[in-house]
């Protein structure tokens, strides 16, 4: 495979989509390392749910996996087993929520098991983007609740500001005795930059609340790096990179032999990215991407390497736009394009196969439009996809369309209220229609249905924002009607897999209906020697269930709360921080319930600068209260608790 990665690199000169900053809410990465507190753009916090996670919110929240360092956040949750986390949106879990990578297709199979982690050192993170509305219609249908994208710019989009710049990044984390760094460097010369990017991260099993044992089966390791070259003129760019992930980790749980099972990521990934300026009446720009992936892992059960299997992902993706002008006097500014996916997917082993090996050919024509009226603005945005997978037993097509609009309105001064209506399918993924067999590392049997059909959104968002320096609040509520929503549900069965009892999983349809309020907002309520005393504070309620019999669904998460305190100036910042998951009482079938647990977080960071070189210190403490909490969400909910206190050390240095 990397034979073919390499040729095919050396045959596309295939880049990247760079989109209008206002139309996509998505921002182009400052050439200049983060440091710590930069503050999210104004512009992408209004948007209908988009997040923009960065600096030093990203710096005290990083986790092992990506769904661990997002769930505090409104309208984002997490499902997984320990180590391994993926993000959920609004309820919405696997194939309905996209990950991405600097805006490209990210290689792994965290949707095909809740043990599977999410195929991205965190170490290396400067930003990630939370997308909903009209901008996730650029990436796919299996954006069909959101997109996360991650974002760590091995090819400078930007035209440098610095000719060489140097990040290095250390910590030690008292649970497991964690130990991480990274290190980030740039150079350029003429319109020529070259970045690499290499980091680690090692840790034993973290400890547990009020006793004084740690989660078994719960160490990890991660190590990564990567290199860009890109020529940038402050009007084109073109730009390479090549980066790679190994990892290995343990799934917890009691100790036994189904749950002494390790894991070994390893992904390697070229991207080629360009944006090319036009002078032209019509159109402005012409932007090309073109990724290429290969994933893979395997899992070894007990000291003997039992139920030895391999899953992997080959990934190839291309995918072409043209930013244009107004065509007409409402219309300010606009996009369509072209992409194109192909994924090579599979689970197979000698003695469990579920997933027979799977080939996914997708097709896409999108657009997206921003229209600007004496009453209100409008973001439209259409997406038309062939999807079709085969394997050497079945062949399915599917027809997925999407139309998503924004109305938005400034009423008064920095006070906008939005309504959004959604429509968007999304095709069943392999596992959900062709998975036969045992996956051992969850302990469930799979079955796939070959006739399941495309799931219908019809959603519906309205919200207001305020927003004026350091005050700001934030509402939405949406209504989210599911019409033929692929639910993976037990159903009461067992499967006997080598003389142990197996859940008997299936792949139903049926109607389903999410609703849900989220709330954020911060005051800043004293200012004293030059610090700024901010509050901030953050509801968000979800409810999910089947409509025939309003019956809840399966992995819906908690409601949750949390309330802080800030103090912050040009070099300090401290923050206390409340966590609250409530009682989950409203379950789905075969799920028991879930107390709440609350958990007190607090972070201190001093910046500093000394002639060229700057940075920050960092120490921050995590469930200082030391309270036992499990997670609804939980694979092994009964056998594997949330981490306990512990805290963090951290240096950043920049040159």
């Amino acid at each position: 495979m990397l034979k073919k990665i390499s040729y095919l690199s050396t045959l596309i000169l295939i880049p990247s989509i760079v989109f209008a900053d206002k139309l996509e809410s998505i921002f182009i990465v400052p050439d200049v390392f983060v440091t710590s507190k930069l503050k999210p753009t104004k512009e992408y916090e209004s948007e209908r749910g988009n997040i923009l996670f960065e600096g030093h919110d990203i710096e005290v929240s990083r986790q092992y996996s990506i769904g661990d360092m997002l769930k505090d956040l409104p309208g984002i949750s997490s499902q997984g087993l320990g180590n391994a986390t993926r993000p959920i949106i609004r309820g919405m879990t696997n194939s309905r929520v996209k990950i991405l990578q600097n805006s490209s297709t990210l290689s792994d199979v965290s949707e095909f098991g809740e043990d599977h982690i999410v195929g991205y050192d965190p170490m290396l993170i400067d930003k990630i983007e939370i997308i909903k509305g009209p901008g996730t219609l650029l990436y796919g249908n299996n954006g069909f609740a959101g997109v996360v994208n991650i974002i760590n710019p091995l090819i400078a989009v930007d035209k440098p500001i610095t000719d060489q710049n140097i990040e290095t990044n250390f910590g030690y984390r008292t649970s497991g005795g964690e130990l991480k760094g990274s290190l980030k460097a740039a150079k350029s010369h003429d319109n020529f930059t070259v970045r690499v990017t290499g980091s680690g991260l090692s840790s034993g099993p973290y400890d547990l609340a009020n006793v004084s044992t740690k989660q078994a089966n719960s160490s990890k390791f991660s190590a990564s790096g990567g290199v860009g070259l890109t020529y940038n003129d402050g009007r084109n760019f073109f730009g390479f990179s090549l980066d790679k992930l190994e990892a290995v980790y343990s799934l917890p749980g009691e100790e036994g032999e189904e749950n002494l099972t390790s894991l070994n990521p390893t992904r390697n990934t070229i991207n080629v990215q360009s944006s090319l300026s036009l002078n032209n009446s019509y159109f402005n720009k012409l932007n090309l991407q073109g990724t290429v992936s290969e994933y893979s892992h395997a899992e070894r059960t007990g000291s003997g390497n039992n139920h030895n299997i391999e899953f992997f992902n080959d990934s190839y993706e291309f995918k072409t736009s043209l930013n244009h002008n107004s065509f007409i006097d409402s219309n300010e500014e606009g996009l369509f394009g072209f992409h194109f996916q192909s994924k090579d997917q599979g689970a197979q082993g000698a003695e469990e196969s579920h997933l027979e090996r799977t080939k996914t050919l997708s097709y896409a024509l999108f657009l997206l439009e921003d229209f600007s009226f004496d009453l209100f603005d409008v973001n439209i945005g259409g997406r038309i996809e062939s999807v079709n997978l085969k394997n050497t037993s079945n062949e399915k097509g599917f027809f997925p369309g999407a139309f998503s609009s924004t109305v938005k309105k400034e009423f008064i001064e920095n006070n906008t209220a939005f309504l959004g209506f959604d429509f968007t399918q999304r095709a069943p993924n392999p596992v959900e229609l062709f998975a036969n067999g045992p996956h051992h590392a969850l302990e469930n049997f799979e079955n796939g249905d070959s006739n399941l059909n495309v799931e219908s959104s019809y959603n519906v968002s309205l919200g207001y924002s305020y927003n004026n320096n350091f005050n700001n609040l934030k509402v939405e509520t949406y209504y989210n009607h599911i019409n033929d929503f692929i639910a993976a549900d037990r159903d009461g069965n067992t499967v006997a897999v080598e003389g142990e009892d197996f859940n008997n999983v299936v792949h139903n349809q049926y109607n389903a209906l999410f609703t849900g309020l989220e709330v954020s907002g911060q005051y800043a309520f004293a200012n004293l020697n030059d610090f700024n005393f901010l509050s901030n504070f953050m509801i968000d309620f979800i409810k999910g269930y089947k409509t025939s019999t309003d019956k809840a669904l399966s992995r819906i998460p908690q409601a949750k709360m949390n309330v802080g305190l800030q103090m912050v100036n040009e070099d300090w910042d401290a923050n206390l921080g409340y966590y609250h998951y409530f009682d989950k009482d409203f379950i789905g079938p075969f799920q028991t319930r879930t107390g709440g647990h609350s958990r007190l977080d607090f972070d201190l960071t001093r910046d500093f600068s000394y002639d060229d070189l700057s940075g920050h210190l960092m120490f921050s403490a995590s469930n200082l209260l030391n309270v036992v909490g499990r997670s609804h969400l939980e694979s092994k909910k009964a056998q594997v608790q949330l981490p306990g206190r512990s805290f963090m050390f951290m240096a950043k240095l920049y040159y």
